[in-house]
């Protein structure tokens, strides 16, 4: 009886330390997707770079533009500082976009490492209950 009882505690053993190399294994790879999802956001993150460097130059030729035109008192010149004024108004709001795009990689890959972390503990919870029915039925065995 002493060696089936023992038999039984290495069994259950065994498939504990299973279950937990799978734990580790599937977290393990839980985390490896989410860096390669962050690395590909921050390429996409990085492609934005030129787009706002490109959006300060163009912001700093219509003040240039803008510092002229107040300069001058030619009659078309009213009209050319609304319509720039305009422009200024655009490309602020491009500059806003592409500032909240390119933090949206940020924020798509915290909520995703959250999210999967919740799920993944959610999962361990769940399986945790079953381990404990094994050991209080492995000790009353041994009892």
């Amino acid at each position: 009886m002493t060696k089936t009882v023992f038999d039984l505690i290495k069994a259950l053993l065994n498939a504990t330390l299973l279950l937990l190399a799978l734990c580790l294994f599937l977290g393990w790879q839980l985390f490896a997707s989410a860096h390669d999802v962050a690395d590909r956001l921050g390429e996409i993150g990085t492609r934005f770079v030129p787009v706002q460097t490109q959006l300060q130059r163009m912001n700093e030729e219509i003040s240039s533009l803008n510092l002229a035109l107040s300069q001058s008192d030619t009659p078309d010149s009213t009209e050319m500082r609304l319509r720039l004024a305009r422009l200024e108004e655009q490309l602020t709001g491009l500059k806003e976009e592409t500032k909240s795009i390119s933090e949206l990689s940020e924020q798509v890959v915290t909520a995703a490492v959250k999210t999967a972390a919740q799920a993944f503990s959610n999962q361990i919870a769940a399986h945790l209950p079953r381990l404990e029915s094994c050991r209080s039925s492995s000790a009353a065995l041994l009892h």
